[in-house]
């Protein structure tokens, strides 16, 4: 799907807390790319090879200057285990949020976007990387029982 019809259909969005301009979901769709990306501790470069883009179009995207094909918009979703909503929606970073945090439900939902994230990861080395990978987490494993 090209650039031009994806714009057609954000135009449609009606996105809570935006004046639902198309620059102005784009913004909120960079900024949450961004805060997200920094909060699972991925720089920009290794979160581009896991997607498939460049650095400089991750740049691009995360300071709203360039609206990402669904496809790239839908990878960047799926690789945090995020909904599309969340993404397209301004965060409140209000004291209501870290209360939530502290909840069951919120530890859970955490560790299942955390495995698909891992899941995504993995997605994209080759057999024998993985083995190399098994490895090493199964000397991690060890290391962390002998403690």
């Amino acid at each position: 799907m090209n650039s031009e019809k994806v714009t057609s259909q954000l135009k449609a969005v009606k996105v809570k807390g935006t004046n639902n301009s198309v620059s102005e979901v784009c913004r909120v769709f960079g900024k949450n790319m961004r805060e997200t990306r920094k909060e699972n501790g991925f720089t920009s470069e290794a979160f581009g090879r896991f997607i498939g883009i460049s650095t400089a179009y991750v740049g691009l995207i995360e300071r709203g200057e360039r609206t990402p094909s669904l496809e790239v918009f839908l990878k960047i979703c799926d690789f945090f285990g995020v909904s599309r909503d969340e993404m397209l929606t301004p965060r409140d970073n209000s004291a209501a949020i870290n209360e939530q945090v502290n909840t069951q439900e919120s530890h859970t939902n955490y560790i299942a976007r955390k495995r698909k994230m891992i899941a995504s990861m993995l997605n994209s080395f080759s057999g024998d990387e993985l083995d190399h990978i098994i490895k090493v987490l199964k000397s991690f494993m060890e290391f962390c029982r002998k403690k």
